[in-house]
Order: C-alpha cells, then sequence, then structure tokens
C-alpha cells in the first residue's frame, strides 16, 4: 500500500513519537536511460538480469496494482508486487487504515504514477543478484512537479500464489530521489553493479548500517555517531532518544530497544566515486511503563489518545500495563568510499506491531 504521500523523513507513524508527551499519560481511575545495450538487456554477449523493456513492464505493472490494491482495500494485491519490508509497512497500513485520518484515507485511493519516461533504469550484468532499481518521478493529483523516488525490485519466491511455485519481480525497498545524489558507476555496456547486504563501502558493511541506525534511538549514537552526517533524519532519531520518557505528568518511562523487521537487510548502489547508495530497513521497539511514583500515579497507561493502537492492536483497551510498540524504517543513505561521513538522506517509519 505504497503511499502517494509516504516521504522518508516523515514520521508519519500511527503514533508518532511527537505526539507521545501529549498522548500517553499514566492513569488513576480518570526520457529514459538505462542499463544494458538494448531493449533486450544487452546483445546477445551482454546480457542484464532483466531487459529495459521487461523492466518498464514491472514498474508500469507496480503503479496500476497498487493503485487498485489501495482503491479496493485489497492487501492480497500488494502482495504480488511488493516484498520485504516494504510489504510489512504496507500490510501494517491497511490494518491501520479504519483508524487514519479521513484526509490522509482518500489520499490512498488518489492514483499516482511512475513514468517511465524520464526514467533511470539501473541494471546489473547477468550472473549478479536478481535486484534492479529505478530513479523515476512519482506523478498524480497534489504530488510536487519533479517528485522522485529510487525503487529496488527483487526477483523474489512468490509465496503468495500458493499455485505458483515460481518467482516475480517485486518491489521490495523505497526511498526519495529528490535530493542531490552521486552518478550512478555504470560498464562500458551501461550496466551497473548491485552491491548485497554482505559488501563493504571502505570501513562499513552495507548490512551494518541497520544496527548503527538503530544506536540512534538505543543510545543516542554513542557508536554510530563518529559514522553519521548530522542530516535531519539523524537529528530526529536522536531526538526520539532525548523524548523516550519526556511525559508531562512525570508518570510514564520509556525506552528504545532493537527491533526486527520482515526482511532485515540492504541493498546497493555502487556509485561513480566508489561508494554506494544504499536502501535498508531496520525495526526498533518502543516500550512504556507506569513509573506508579508519587500520589497522581498509577499503575496504569492511559492510552486511549492513540486509536490506532488501542482499537486495532488492542482490542479497545484503553489502558495497559505496559506498551511495546514496533516501528520499521526504510531507509536510504549515501556512504562515502570510506565508508564514514555516511548521509542519510530520509526514512520512512511505520508502526507494524503493538502490543
Amino acid at each position: 500500500m505504497t503511499s502517494r504521500r509516504r516521504t522518508p523523513g516523515l514520521l508519519r507513524a500511527a503514533v508518532p513519537v511527537t505526539a507521545l508527551a501529549l498522548a500517553l499519560t499514566a492513569c488513576s481511575d480518570g526520457g529514459t536511460e538505462a542499463s544494458g545495450a538494448d531493449d533486450k538487456g544487452g546483445s546477445s554477449a551482454t546480457a542484464g538480469v532483466i531487459s529495459l523493456k521487461s523492466a518498464q513492464a514491472v514498474l508500469l505493472n507496480y503503479a496500476k496494482v497498487n493503485n487498485a490494491a489501495n482503491a479496493a482495500q485489497a492487501p492480497d494485491r500488494t502482495a504480488e508486487v511488493e516484498g520485504g519490508a516494504l510489504l510489512q509497512q504496507s500490510q501494517a497500513t491497511f490494518t491501520q487504515f479504519k483508524a487514519l485520518p479521513k484526509e490522509e484515507q482518500a489520499s490512498f485511493k488518489t492514483p499516482f504514477h511512475y513514468p517511465v519516461e524520464g526514467a533511470r533504469f539501473y541494471i546489473p550484468r547477468k550472473g549478479s543478484p536478481q535486484v534492479f532499481m529505478v530513479d523515476t518521478r512519482v506523478t498524480g493529483e497534489d504530488i510536487e512537479k519533479d517528485r522522485r523516488r529510487l525503487l529496488v525490485f527483487e526477483h523474489v519466491k512468490d509465496y503468495e500464489k500458493s499455485k505458483n511455485k515460481g518467482t516475480e519481480w517485486k518491489a521490495v525497498s523505497v526511498g526519495e530521489a529528490d535530493g542531490r545524489l552521486p552518478a550512478v558507476a555504470r560498464d562500458d555496456d551501461g550496466f551497473v553493479t548491485v552491491l548485497k547486504a554482505s559488501d563493504t563501502v571502505g570501513k562499513v558493511k552495507l548490512d551494518d548500517l541497520r544496527d548503527l541506525s538503530k544506536d540512534f534511538y538505543v543510545t543516542g549514537g554513542k557508536k554510530a555517531d563518529a559514522s553519521f552526517v548530522n542530516t535531519a533524519s539523524v537529528k530526529a532519531w536522536k531526538k526520539s532518544y532525548t523524548n523516550r520518557a519526556a511525559f508531562d505528568d512525570g508518570c510514564v518511562d520509556g525506552e528504545y530497544e532493537p527491533g526486527f523487521t520482515a526482511a532485515e537487510t540492504a541493498y546497493g548502489l555502487k556509485t561513480a566515486d566508489g561508494g554506494a547508495l544504499a536502501l535498508y530497513d531496520f525495526g526498533i521497539d518502543y516500550r512504556n511503563w507506569p513509573k506508579a511514583e508519587g500520589p497522581r500515579c498509577a499503575t496504569q497507561l492511559n492510552i486511549d489518545d492513540l486509536p490506532t493502537v488501542t482499537d486495532i492492536y488492542l482490542d479497545g483497551r484503553t489502558s495497559t500495563s505496559g506498551l511495546t510498540r514496533t516501528n520499521s524504517l526504510i531507509t536510504m543513505a549515501v556512504v562515502p568510499a570510506s565508508g564514514t561521513d555516511i548521509r542519510v538522506t530520509g526514512h520512512h517509519l511505520q508502526l507494524v506491531n503493538a502490543k
């Protein structure tokens, strides 16, 4: 259920951290560019993991199916074209849909498009990981002009179709590509190099980006701070750590713990300067519990101001002795060749569970 307005960096979780201090209290009884030589993904001697023509069809079909699924509120249809952490976020949005503001509900039903005209298709040579990426405009009603996204498609087993034992190209990650990004490296035939989660760029392994990013939530960045530039996303993560127990009544405590997503992986695209564009996902658990100290504090948390949590995940209960929310974050970063001064360009945070 990819939102037309989904913006990494916009903490559009159903329970944004900035609202917690107000909502949670302890209570008492009160032009197409492509890799490869031709539309078949290269000449007979040089072929890509997918042809340009097929990659274009995958992109167009993804938007078409996504729009249909959003309009009909049909999560099974989204599962036909999405996988991994992206599908997990979409399924969570379907689950929470009835608790979202009416304006936001309406926005999901308004079609968006990924035009192939002007899209940049990043296709690796055949024999590489079964992944390709697309830098494309996103268009539609009320969408800013020239807004772009970088999408990752992976050839994955389609477990959603019980009779289909083959594989499908599915979108598994997406990031905003509006900012200034480094040029992507291409070989003499126009193919790109896709990096696996286990690949290393300078001092950092792409897979380590997940735990390093979690560190900003868990410790405020004691380990990760030396490796990252203090971008807007990093500042937001640090602020979440600082405000983890900042509640007006002083009766609620809180902390972040490492969590998990449905994928726990990273995708990279080698850049011309020897670095990488990376898209990765990570999970964070946010725990709250009552301090029960002082005459105005109690042993229960009042959560009736968090409708998505109370209505969807807690069966209508408006108080609890403890609350844990699991958030999934899909993050895009520019990793220099040194593996240091990593620049997070944006992220999308989505509540995926509460208990």
